[in-house]
């Protein structure tokens, strides 16, 4: 308890300073300065800094120089994430920098117990920012559908897709599509399994950033599982290895992952077209200059700071 008092003393200032003062110009000019980034960055580094160089910094600084090689990799981790979604046009540079700003502020004992990855417990951070922002999205856009709503027009543009859907559509490619995301999440797991007995820690200890890599390049890889025949092949004899291994040591444990890794599976084929619509969404009230995603980021950190 006393460290997380120290820590809102620490950094929660300059958290909300930055938060504020970031949302409102991004409010009033749509963009978000660098010196503010730089400010943040410069501060959590002085910070670790300071507690390094000064022979007595109590609890608080031996703590944090504990954790300084997990908070090290959440902070790289953060980097390549927010490069990625910057990269694929999910959020702007801006945004992009600031979430790399809030990942250096906030420390890791200030991270919740209930979902915790030292090894991206930003995690936690880019969830309190996007369900937050995608419920407001989906909430606006349906009022927004249902003012305008006409039941003739909805008729006709919904048997238009119903059609345009059963000529384009392709059960096989989708089969293929489905298969190959069912053996990336296996491959992730057994990935982590021996990197755990390789070097005897907890590295990637979940399904978050295997989730996150899906919905990610979702397109990408999907065109890898429908075009690349070799690799489907492939990953089908190493799946039957797998099951072989699996009826080896507990047939209801295996039951029990294939059930997890179906789950996941399924969970990136509904969750990436609610994904990327509500990518679009934000990208068109980003564009009307409604909601600046600022604003939703300082949510994020607060939800993530005060839960």
């Amino acid at each position: 308890m006393g460290s997380k008092i120290a820590y809102s003393i620490i950094f929660l200032p300059i958290i909300l300073f930055i938060g504020v003062i970031t949302s409102y110009e991004d409010f009033k000019e749509s963009k978000i300065k660098n010196k503010w980034i730089l400010v943040g960055l410069i501060y959590s580094f002085m910070v670790y800094l300071l507690f390094w160089i000064l022979p007595k910094g109590g609890l608080l600084g031996s703590y944090l120089l504990c954790n300084f090689d997990k908070w090290c990799v959440n902070l790289l981790v953060s980097m390549v994430v927010a490069y990625l979604l910057w990269h694929f046009k999910m959020w702007g540079t801006g945004d992009a920098k600031l979430f790399i700003c809030y990942a250096a502020l906030i420390p890791m004992g200030q991270y919740s117990r209930v979902y915790f990855n030292y090894y991206f417990a930003s995690f936690l951070l880019l969830s309190a920012i996007f369900i937050p922002a995608s419920v407001f999205l989906i909430t606006e856009s349906f009022v927004y559908f249902v003012r305008r709503f006409n039941f003739k027009n909805f008729m006709e543009r919904s048997l238009e897709f119903v059609q345009k859907w059963r000529i384009k559509f392709n059960f096989a490619e989708a089969g293929k599509v489905f298969f190959g995301f069912f053996l990336f999440f296996l491959f992730s797991k057994m990935l982590r399994g021996w990197l755990c007995n390789i070097f005897n820690s907890r590295i990637l200890v979940d399904q978050s950033i295997p989730m996150l890599i899906s919905l990610i390049l979702f397109k990408q890889l999907s065109k890898i599982f429908e075009k690349n025949i070799k690799f489907i092949i492939f990953a089908f004899i190493i799946f039957i290895v797998y099951i072989m291994f699996g009826r080896a040591y507990s047939w209801q444990q295996f039951t029990l992952e294939i059930r997890s890794l179906l789950g996941n599976t399924m969970s990136v084929m509904v969750l990436f077209p609610i994904f990327s619509k509500i990518v679009e969404l934000h990208a068109e009230r980003t564009v009307k200059k409604t909601v600046p995603f600022a604003v939703w980021m300082l949510l994020g950190v607060l939800i993530t700071w005060f839960s």
